[in-house]
């Protein structure tokens, strides 16, 4: 049996992991489309155009552009939900008694900084149960 590549080891292979905020922030881009569209139509409307004639070809655009931001919002949603799940769950740990608990991103992850903060704070803890 071969053995996974490094780069593969640390992938996350679930990619909706907070369900109500990676949806919530779908949602949201996709009225910002829907939107556009309707301002799209009432200008073409105000311009004199016929609605009737570029409508196909608007919905065309309009439904190319959601299926594209509902592949690239669970994708990018997925770096800041994936972080902060990790986050959760290793003060989950530390709230649990556990004891030399660190949080540990991927290069690729957002918040790093957030990592290194709740580490000192797991540490300043760790510290304080020791004396």
């Amino acid at each position: 049996m071969k053995a996974e590549p490094e780069a593969n080891v640390h992938r996350r292979r679930i990619k909706v992991i907070d369900n109500v905020f990676q949806y919530r922030m779908i949602a949201v881009l996709l009225v910002i489309v829907v939107c556009g569209a309707a301002a799209f139509a009432a200008g073409a409307l105000l311009a004199g155009q016929r609605l009737l004639s570029i409508l196909p070809s608007l919905l065309i655009n309009d439904l190319v552009i959601m299926v594209l931001l509902i592949v690239a919002g669970i994708f990018l949603t997925h770096r800041v939900a994936g972080p902060v799940f990790r986050v959760q769950s290793d003060i989950d740990k530390v709230l649990a008694g556990e004891k030399n608990v660190r949080v540990k991103f991927r290069r690729s992850d957002a918040f790093p900084e957030l990592a290194e903060k709740v580490n000192k704070l797991i540490e300043r803890i760790d510290d304080k149960s020791r004396r």
